[in-house]
């Protein structure tokens, strides 16, 4: 038996429909940009129009609007769509806009989850994880005790860190770094990780006023923070590498991640973090530039390790960093083009901090209110 057309829910359903929408919009005049799939341009003598589109969402821009108007016009002769005007709720994200500024919170999708997991009246917390706390993996030469794996087997701790987890990409940042430790236990958590876990999601029970504001009266040029823990991983003495960047008065771009490799000094975490972070910039600056938003100066990254930063710039040490794989060596060459540019920061004002360990609160909170994260309603820390 053969299908003569795609059914939703099959394995290739969505490539095709990928391409079935690729090529109408094609013909229409659009153009894919190259760093982005998922983003489309036209430029016309009337005007520029820019979408993203997510599976069967699609959101535009236009200038003027009457260009936005005529892609509408145009999607509805191939389909049938739903204008819901202004995009105000989206895939579990709220958008707001006031004159200069969008802010994107996840408010709703919060409370869901809190009554999913039985929160909704629990007390809230001022960091998502206890400073300073070591969880590790349990010793898999023990045999596990039934009553332990009874519970490993009613307890929600995949589904629980899933939810963060898309928190934690969408428009919270602060939670990347307890997430993705979290995260590293799927396979063999206790009751340790569970209340680690229940403690992120008490976290944003406090803070889910919070949004992500986007935009205002700085400049909007990108800037970013790269920072690493040495060795913070106990089990397998890995190194955690964040990053994010800044565009206009808020981080648009972020992640906490374990190192790949196992570094030997403090100077190779922060050189492989460097490395890391290189990349988004450069995807960053390609973006910007299809969208017509060129970045015409070099891009800052603000490290707070002096001995990374002079590695990045020159071979220096030449003798004692032989070891370090040659494709880490790629930000020299973006160095030498004028495309990034490493700055040294003080480590008590390097941002990406948050994301590479659990701090106190005082130093959460500062850090914190640099990402851009704002109250909901008064726009405060």
């Amino acid at each position: 038996m053969r299908l003569l057309k795609s059914i939703y829910g099959m394995r290739q359903a969505g490539r095709r429909w990928n391409q079935t929408f690729h090529k109408a919009v094609t013909e229409w005049g659009f153009q894919r940009i190259p760093c982005d799939w998922c983003v489309y341009i036209r430029r016309t003598p009337k005007g520029t129009v820019i979408f993203a589109v997510h599976v069967d969402d699609i959101f535009s821009i236009a200038n003027p609007p009457e260009e936005n108007a005529r892609f509408r016009d145009q999607l509805k002769s191939l389909w049938d769509i739903s204008d819901l005007g202004p995009a105000k709720f989206a895939l579990g994200i709220a958008i707001e806009r006031d004159d200069d500024t969008v802010s994107l919170s996840q408010t709703a999708f919060i409370d869901r989850i809190l009554e999913q997991f039985g929160q909704s009246d629990a007390h809230p917390t001022d960091t998502p994880m206890v400073a300073g706390l070591q969880l590790r993996r349990p010793d898999k030469s023990s045999p596990i005790p039934p009553e332990v794996a009874e519970w490993i087997a009613r307890t929600p701790y995949r589904e629980l860190i899933g939810s963060l987890n898309y928190a934690a990409v969408a428009t919270r940042p602060d939670i990347a770094f307890a997430v993705g430790r979290l995260a590293s236990f799927l396979d063999c958590f206790r009751e340790e990780h569970w209340s680690a876990a229940i403690r992120v999601l008490r976290y944003l029970k406090g803070t889910k006023s919070l949004s992500l504001v986007l935009g205002g009266t700085r400049p909007s040029s990108l800037i970013g923070w790269s920072d690493a823990d040495y060795a913070n991983c106990k089990d397998t003495s890995r190194s955690v590498s964040g990053y994010c960047y800044s565009l206009g008065g808020a981080m648009v771009s972020w992640r906490s991640r374990k190192q790949r490799l196992v570094a030997d000094s403090t100077c190779y975490a922060e050189y492989i973090a460097l490395h890391e972070s290189s990349h988004e910039a450069m995807f960053l600056r390609q973006l910007l530039d299809a969208l017509d938003f060129p970045c015409r100066m070099s891009t800052p990254i603000h490290c707070d390790n002096d001995a990374a930063t002079r590695l990045a710039e020159d071979q220096v040490f030449h003798s004692q960093v032989k070891h370090i794989r040659v494709k880490l060596h790629a930000i020299r060459e973006h160095i030498d083009l004028g495309e990034l540019e490493v700055t040294r920061v003080r480590s008590a004002d390097n941002i990406a901090d948050i994301l590479t360990k659990a701090l106190g609160r005082p130093d959460f909170l500062r850090l914190r209110g640099y990402l851009g994260l704002r109250d909901f309603t008064t726009r405060s820390v």
